[in-house]
């Protein structure tokens, strides 16, 4: 549900303490909220997640700091600084909350990230006015056939050979149905967020993120003719994966969850919650593509047409 307008809001922020440009945006934040205090014009309070800003000597006197499990208990919005990296993470802290994200780009591509440093503020205020929107992302839920374990990944699941030299098979059904069996490096389950990341990289196609859709993508497969698929999300798909190794490696959005031995079964299909952007009204997915991916821009050197009077 979208936040009224003068209604008190309690913003968490998140941050990744690594950045050196952190201390930018925060300082702006601060000034901000100080003037707003003094104004009254918003009813609005900044909690600051002690463990994140642990790496930070700059006090910020109008961010309150507060552990990380009060910052999730309370908040209604979470500003997350830093990459696309720091709002996967923040996405794993979030779980099952579904508390409203706000991702501010202090990284490169930040295909996640809706503002940057200086739209901040603007957005904030936007935010606190109402005037945007939220888009709800599916995950993947994933669940160890053998062992029970589950867990959730909002861009993507990747089953990999570990380092060893050899390729490994991925017997992958779906709604029972035999789909394929890999011979691969690799393969990359995907969510439609997760298809400008790995997948991309993979060959993969680029999926809105209001598609109900997941992309099965093998890594560097053992056969021309093997494809990047598309299924609908509604699909179950179980994956059973073999090594002449002594165990298949499984990473969930970047981070390694594990090693499986040879034969190992996995279910894999959509979590039943979702994730939260908050996205501002004037900004699109398609504008996102042009200006991340630099789609239209010419990069091509002029001067090959230029030609010199040979004689």
């Amino acid at each position: 549900m979208k936040t009224k307008k003068n209604e008190h809001q309690i913003i968490g922020i998140l941050v990744n303490p690594r950045k050196e440009q952190i201390v930018l945006p925060l300082g702006i934040l601060d000034k901000w909220q100080k003037e707003n205090l003094q104004s009254g014009k918003y009813d609005v309070e900044f909690l600051l997640s002690a463990v994140e800003a642990k790496g930070l000597d700059h006090q910020f006197k109008y961010l309150k700091r507060a552990e990380s499990g009060e910052v999730l208990e309370r908040a209604q919005m979470i500003l997350a600084f830093g990459g696309d990296g720091t709002i996967l993470r923040t996405v794993q802290l979030v779980g099952q909350r579904e508390i409203p994200i706000m991702g501010v780009n202090l990284g490169g591509l930040g295909f996640l990230a809706e503002a940057t440093p200086e739209e901040l503020v603007n957005d904030l205020e936007n935010y606190l006015e109402g005037a945007y929107h939220l888009e709800e992302r599916s995950l993947l839920d994933c669940s160890v056939v053998q062992t029970k374990e589950t867990f959730f990944a909002f861009n993507d699941l990747v089953f990999d050979k570990a380092g060893f030299s050899r390729v490994i098979q991925i017997v992958t059904h779906v709604d029972n149905c035999l789909l394929n069996s890999y011979i691969a490096d690799a393969l990359i389950i995907s969510t439609p967020t997760g298809s400008t990341g790995y997948s991309l990289s993979a060959g993969g196609p680029i999926v809105v993120p209001e598609a109900n859709v997941f992309i099965i993508n093998p890594i560097c497969p053992h056969s021309l003719t093997n494809r990047p698929v598309v299924v609908p999300d509604t699909s179950r798909i179980r994956l059973q994966v073999y090594t002449e190794f002594k165990e298949v490696k499984l990473f969930r959005d970047g981070h390694e969850v594990g090693g499986y031995p040879s034969g190992t079964s996995f279910e894999i299909s959509r979590a039943n919650f979702t994730v939260r952007l908050v996205k501002m009204e004037h900004h699109s997915f398609y504008e996102t593509l042009r200006n991340k991916l630099h789609w239209g821009e010419d990069f091509r050197n002029k001067k090959r047409w230029t030609y010199k009077n040979a004689h």
